[in-house]
């Protein structure tokens, strides 16, 4: 009888043992397949960060352009003939009494000279005294926009009894 329950008993321990064992490989194995899963996620984000380096590198790169492209095209304008108020003396011979800013407020009146259409809803206008310029007694440099595309136009201009006339002499839409 002892040895038969010896024998039980040693039948138990290495029952438990094959459990505990049989256990410890099954969480074992979800350890490591649940580490294979982090490093490849480590790895995806990894690459994601180097994606996203490349990115910010290349969005810099252009910021760096556009800033170059911004200060050149400051310079020309810094160098783009203002509304000279010496154009007056010529525009008063012609009979004129107003100011060169009379010019500009009438030519911003008279949106229908630009001979584009708007897009996207847009309404092309010269929306900025700033951006025009009248550059004689004879000749204006306008920029207009509708809000989405823009362009430039040179225009002619006379002035008869204190009343603008404009005609369209060139134009174009800026790329």
């Amino acid at each position: 009888m002892a040895s038969d329950v010896g024998k039980k008993e040693r039948i138990i321990w290495i029952s438990l043992l094959t459990v505990i064992i049989a256990i410890s490989v099954l969480v074992i194995t979800k350890y490591q397949t649940t580490l294979t899963s982090v490093n490849q996620r480590v790895t995806d984000y990894e690459a994601e960060k180097t994606t996203w380096i490349q990115s910010e590198a290349n969005l810099t790169s252009q910021v760096s352009e556009l800033k170059t492209q911004t200060e050149k095209y400051s310079r020309l304008i810094s160098t783009f003939p203002t509304n000279n108020p010496n154009i007056i003396s010529d525009l008063k011979r012609q009979g004129f009494d107003g100011s060169v800013q009379d010019i500009v407020n009438d030519l911003i009146k008279h949106n229908e000279l630009i001979p584009y259409d708007g897009v996207l809803g847009g309404k092309m206008g010269f929306h900025s005294k700033d951006n025009v310029y009248v550059l004689s007694d004879k000749w204006v440099y306008a920029y207009f926009d509708d809000g989405h595309i823009n362009g430039y136009l040179l225009l002619s201009y006379s002035v008869n009894n204190g009343v603008v006339s404009w005609k369209v002499i060139d134009s174009y839409l800026a790329e």
